[in-house]
């Protein structure tokens, strides 16, 4: 199977396996993504965010020291994890766009702190590896 890339209009094989880093970015940009996305959605529709023991979590406690509501942050958690599933999306399709709004979105989620600290930085990661550049950026063949 060939891969027509627009940028130098000309055929490149495409490689049939997608790499485990790539499932594993996937894996978890879905996971904090649609809970960014819901938790945002919760709070524009119904005033607040998912509470555990009637708290928010560590973010909020940033956020507040930063001088900002955190009651005021639910359209950017709706975008923020719809940006995430986007770029696995992306990556998913071997589309390099992917991989930079997974490198922002992901950066930017670790200062959801608390459950998406350590997911966010897996997904970093699972960007960084050598399957994941590959995958995207194949080695050329020599030209013959």
């Amino acid at each position: 199977m060939y891969l027509l890339k627009s940028e130098t209009l000309r055929l490149i094989p495409m490689q049939n396996r997608i790499p485990f880093s790539v499932w594993l970015f996937t894996a978890c940009s879905w996971l904090l993504g649609w809970w960014m996305a819901y938790d945002g959605l919760r709070q524009r529709l119904f005033g607040d965010y998912v509470r555990i023991d009637g708290r928010l979590g560590p973010w909020a406690a940033l956020v507040s020291q930063l001088g900002v509501d955190p009651q005021s942050l639910g359209f950017f958690f709706v975008m923020l994890g719809l940006t995430l599933v986007a770029s696995s999306l992306g990556l998913l399709l071997g589309r390099p766009w992917g991989l930079n709004v997974g490198l922002v979105a992901s950066t930017v989620s670790l200062l959801y702190l608390g459950f998406g600290t350590p997911v966010a930085f897996i997904a970093l990661i699972s960007l960084a590896l050598a399957p994941t550049r590959r995958y995207l950026f194949p080695p050329r063949a020599p030209a013959g």
